[in-house]
């Protein structure tokens, strides 16, 4: 994924809701939403992270650090992938993009 993160676990799928990837970044543990848009007929690919997916990433990160018994200070980042004309993608990374309630 590069942009100095160091990928701890993909793929965490837990009874409450998954988390696409866990990584550090410096010692801030990062859970990682990614969203992808094959066109942007419905708006930017980061646009699809509402409160509801917010509140399931939250909930399997709750699980994640429990488990892990983690007291490394963490944020919330989303990764957008949009489709561009020509068949490339554009990224965008929100750094801290959303906060628990």
């Amino acid at each position: 994924m590069g942009r100095g993160y160091r990928i701890v676990e993909r793929n965490l799928v837990t009874r409450v809701g998954e988390i696409d990837l866990i990584a550090l970044d410096g010692e801030t543990l990062c859970f990682i939403e990614v969203k992808a848009r094959a066109s942007a007929e419905f708006g930017p690919a980061i646009g699809a992270v509402g409160r509801r997916k917010q509140e399931k990433i939250v909930r399997a990160a709750s699980m994640f650090l429990a488990r892990n018994r983690s007291q490394r200070p963490c944020r919330f980042d989303v990764v957008g992938l949009d489709r561009r004309a020509d068949g490339g993608w554009d990224v965008t990374l929100v750094r801290d993009a959303f906060r628990v309630r």
